[in-house]
């Protein structure tokens, strides 16, 4: 349990095609591990009860990788991922989120994040998850580049709008709509995610 003993899940979306990386962006290498990798340590600092990540167009792939995803859950507090595929990953990422939010179906907090934005760090994340304490029935998500966006800490009453997401309307949707139940963390570092090859050779740059 985290250190304000307040349980919370964590879903991770990684099912896209990465068609403008050309290939499976998620493993490809970040500091010596693959790029999904990153992120799931980052959000393993919080200790979460469960860790969803949400595969698809490239499911074979990570589940062939998921060894290598786990090695780093050693400790007794941290919690191998669980993988899911989601076969109709083509039909954008608010039904990829909304079919991971179907597998947690439980009164806990649940952070969203992506699978492509290695910049956030553990440091980050922790600042995102104290303000959610600071105020529980509220969103707790990134602050960027005059927008908002995920990471976001949703409590469990949102889940239901979650699920209603659809086609490319993501979190960010419900972001938006909802700024009255929201508390914004600066963020700089979500700003940032890997689309190109050339964004991860740039991105690798900026944290050697």
């Amino acid at each position: 349990m985290n250190a304000n003993n307040a349980a919370i899940d964590c879903l991770i979306l990684a099912a896209g095609s990465a068609s403008r990386f050309g290939g499976c962006k998620q493993l490809a290498n970040w500091q010596g591990r693959p790029l999904l990798a990153a992120c799931i340590a980052a959000a393993r600092t919080l200790e979460p009860e469960r860790i969803l990540v949400v595969g698809g167009a490239y499911y074979p792939q990570l589940l062939q990788a998921l060894p290598e995803l786990n090695a780093n859950a050693t400790e007794i507090n941290d919690r191998a991922i669980d993988l899911l595929e989601f076969p109709a990953w083509k039909l954008g990422m608010g039904n990829s989120l909304a079919f991971g939010i179907k597998y947690l179906q439980n009164t806990n907090p649940v952070l969203v994040m992506l699978g492509d934005q290695p910049l956030i760090s553990a440091q980050d994340l922790r600042a995102l998850y104290h303000s959610w304490c600071s105020n529980p029935e509220q969103i707790a998500c990134a602050s960027f580049a005059n927008t908002l966006g995920v990471p976001a800490i949703f409590p469990a009453q949102f889940k239901a709008r979650l699920y209603q997401c659809r086609g490319d309307q993501g979190a960010k949707k419900i972001l938006l709509g909802c700024s009255h139940h929201v508390v914004p963390v600066a963020m700089p570092s979500a700003e940032f995610d890997i689309d190109t090859p050339v964004d991860l050779t740039t991105y690798l740059k900026k944290v050697i």
